[in-house]
């Protein structure tokens, strides 16, 4: 008798399905409040995203991008997911390198060539690109030398980027800089995602890509 071959779930899957369940235990009005998100009567939570707005609904689970409510791609189901699962974190001190927070050093290597070498070569390589960009995304300017502008990717949950203009010798190069309470709020693989997927939307991509 030959063996029956299961299909592989992917990966994505796997864990949109296990943010799903987490968050059906964590639905309370409060907690969620917190977090910068609302929890509407009929079960739906809208959240804030950058310079977008997001309506998930649990029954059947769904993530739309309001206004026009096209579906959001499953990697941002899964950062929306891991963020409002977590408690209200407390507030930030300062911002750090990735390298400076817990549990960092083991995705340095993926965040180095996912978020920093990808900013740096593309549209951080250009400081007119670089803030009609971060503009369009809703960033925050703050310092001018190196440039800043400070993104809230969720509303308790802000990233930096600095970019540093280059001489004769060096490129311009950007690095992302997260609060150090960064790792209350999102796992650390989802600390990366998220960095990457700011890099992605600096492009110009959208949720629904």
């Amino acid at each position: 008798m030959s063996k029956v071959r299961l299909p592989r779930q992917d990966h994505y899957e796997i864990a949109r399905r296990a943010g799903i369940e987490k968050l059906k235990q964590r639905l309370e009005p409060d907690r969620l409040k917190r977090l910068g998100a609302a929890l509407a009567e009929d079960g739906t939570i809208q959240i804030a995203s950058l310079c977008w707005s997001f309506a998930l609904r649990q029954e059947p689970f769904s993530m739309v991008l309001l206004p026009d409510r096209r579906p959001a791609g499953s990697v941002w189901q899964i950062l929306a997911l891991d963020y409002l699962s977590a408690e209200p974190p407390r507030p930030p001190a300062r911002f750090v390198s990735f390298a400076d927070l817990p549990e960092g050093r083991g995705y340095q290597r993926a965040f180095d060539g996912r978020v920093t070498a990808r900013l740096s070569r593309g549209v951080g390589s250009n400081v007119e690109a670089f803030v009609e960009a971060a503009e369009r995304c809703g960033g925050s300017r703050g310092s001018e030398s190196p440039m800043s502008y400070l993104f809230r990717f969720f509303p308790r949950f802000e990233l930096q980027v600095m970019r540093h203009e280059g001489d004769e010798d060096f490129p311009p190069s950007c690095t992302v800089l997260f609060p150090d309470n960064a790792l209350e709020m999102l796992s650390a693989e989802c600390v990366v995602v998220a960095a990457e997927k700011l890099v992605a939307s600096l492009e110009g991509k959208i949720p629904c890509d």
